[in-house]
């Protein structure tokens, strides 16, 4: 079972550059959000990530957009100096901002788990959750579902559709 944190309680952590974190599976979930900040941070049109970086399932009739992985890592995951590093590191998701912190829901801003697969749980100096962030998820993938079940469960959008017309509103709305 994860560790629980709690807002205002410290704990030991420091990260290890270990790349455990970016090759641990496929599982890093987007919102439209980090699609917009990843590809204004590549300079390109969102859709142009679609594929390449990007892919998407849909589940229960939404929309699930997600990192590929490579083999066993993130499509972003590179090596520098012999070091595992994120490529698009000041545009990554906000999941794996949070990391090694897992959200325990959107609303749920006082307490998130801690991950029990990064080396570096248990090293380093004191330091408190990123609660800035958390409280910025919430925001962002409450407002990406929220977008999305309106469109297809409301509009009788196809589940796909829903999410380019989601995305390209985002960027829209966050370019600047």
């Amino acid at each position: 079972m994860p560790r629980e944190v709690v807002r205002g309680a410290k704990f030991n952590f420091k990260c290890q550059r270990s790349g455990v974190c970016c090759s641990s599976g496929p599982n890093v979930t987007l919102t439209s959000y980090d699609i917009c900040r990843i590809a204004r941070y590549m300079n390109v049109e969102w859709r142009e990530l679609i594929g390449k970086y990007i892919n998407a399932m849909v589940a229960d009739h939404m929309p699930i957009p997600f990192l590929r992985g490579v083999k066993d890592r993130c499509v972003f995951l590179v090596k520098v100096n012999g070091l595992p590093s994120c490529s698009i590191y000041p545009a990554r998701p906000m999941r794996c901002r949070l990391f090694p912190f897992i959200p325990y829901g959107p609303k749920v801003l006082d307490k998130v788990y801690v991950s029990s697969i990064c080396p570096g749980v248990g090293k380093g100096e004191e330091i408190e959750p990123p609660w800035d962030d958390l409280e910025k998820y919430s925001e962002e993938v409450s407002n990406h579902y929220r977008r999305l079940y309106e469109l297809i469960f409301i509009k009788g959008y196809e589940p796909i559709k829903a999410l380019e017309e989601v995305t390209d509103t985002v960027c829209k709305e966050t370019s600047h």
